[in-house]
């Protein structure tokens, strides 16, 4: 047997993905489903977006921002009132995804209204 014969590459073992990792690390996230099922990154903030869009008027969430942070659903901005904010957070937490809503970023009108008075 010559050195060359003994670096032959070795009849490769077959490799099965599947095996491979764990069935969690097969899909995708929750979080980082899409709206049509794909992977999207901000997969969250867009669900989020599309439920609101259907519960809302648009001209009651234009001074209103979404964004995520893995599972948390960030707000941000104005809304009208605290009823209001109450709907969009129990709106938020029934999508599949999100663990937490952050509202430390949203104020209501009337909040501002009276921070204008004083």
């Amino acid at each position: 047997m010559t050195h060359a014969e003994s670096l032959e590459p070795a009849d490769p073992l077959p490799f099965e993905w599947a095996k491979a990792f764990p069935s969690w690390f097969q899909t995708p996230p929750p979080e980082r489903i899409g709206l049509q099922g794909e992977y999207d990154y901000h997969g969250l903030q867009k669900r989020v977006e599309a439920v609101f869009s259907q519960q809302f008027v648009p001209s009651e969430l234009e001074r209103l921002t979404v964004s995520q942070r893995g599972r948390v659903v960030i707000l941000q901005g104005v809304v009208s009132d605290h009823a209001m904010l109450r709907e969009l957070v129990s709106l938020a937490k029934q999508v599949e995804g999100t663990y937490r809503v952050e509202t430390a970023w949203v104020t209501c009108t009337a909040e501002q209204n009276l921070m204008m008075a004083i």
